[in-house]
């Protein structure tokens, strides 16, 4: 496409600013190189570009907007990013699952997988609790699903990894301290690729992705295993953790 801008000049008599607007007109037959177009308007493309105008923060300068304003006709920034929200039900972790677990941008799917997952723990989680005894056992019991994802990936989360550093032309596998943000993804990506491995095909997947993130939160299970494992491996490799400092 060959995008045309041509500037239209507006000069009220009450104002001094000079609004600009641009008119675009497509010619189909050429591609995108030869127009220098970057982009569909629903990607990111435009924050090299800055066309979208910064968005209104306060009610005062709401009630206070010229009619002549750009952000009358002209692309608006949100507010805050598309995975925060002001809702008292967003939760980060959530939100974070739900971006590794989505494919082919399916969003909607994915939250509805992870809606199903909720479900299935609150379930098993609220039996449990009416068939407690005694009151110390109910309040043992986490009915809140959002609670048991949070502790699972606690529980999951690795502090060492494992990383090649190359010594005398020999490769060496030494153990390096596990930051925290990769730790996160670290646990939700073993928990995802537990729950795939042992999915057989006459069972749903939020199904066992729910006994797996209850198993995990009780720190048991095979997710579990998976972390003693890298950190069995790292143990075993601590003779060469000096090489991380050693040039």
């Amino acid at each position: 496409m060959l995008v045309y801008s041509c500037q239209l000049s507006l000069k009220p008599c009450l104002s001094k600013s000079v609004i600009s607007r641009s008119f675009h007109l497509t010619i189909n037959h050429l591609t995108a190189s030869q127009t220098g177009y970057h982009g569909q308007p629903n990607s990111t493309w435009w924050d090299k570009y800055a066309l979208h105008k910064s968005p209104i923060m306060s009610r005062e300068e709401l009630l206070t907007i010229d009619d002549l304003d750009e952000r009358h006709f002209k692309p608006v920034l949100p507010v805050i990013p598309t995975y925060q929200s002001y809702s008292c039900f967003h939760d980060p972790t959530t939100s974070r699952l739900i971006g590794m677990l989505m494919r082919n941008g399916n969003r909607e799917l994915t939250e509805e997988l992870i809606r199903k997952t909720f479900r299935v723990i609150k379930l098993i989680n609220v039996g449990k609790y009416n068939r407690a005894q005694t009151k110390d056992e109910q309040l043992e019991i986490e009915c809140n699903p959002v609670k048991t994802l949070q502790k699972a990936i606690k529980n999951v989360t690795p502090v060492i990894r494992l990383t090649k550093v190359s010594k005398g032309g020999t490769l060496y596998t030494i153990p390096v301290p596990m930051k925290e943000i990769r730790g996160i993804w670290t646990a939700i990506k073993l928990l995802i690729e537990t729950t795939n491995d042992a999915r057989p095909h006459d069972q749903r997947f939020w199904t066992l992705f729910a006994k797996e993130l209850m198993d995990a939160a009780d720190g048991k299970g095979r997710t579990i295993k998976k972390k003693q494992e890298i950190h069995r491996n790292a143990e075993l490799n601590r003779a060469y953790a000096h090489f991380k400092w050693t040039k």
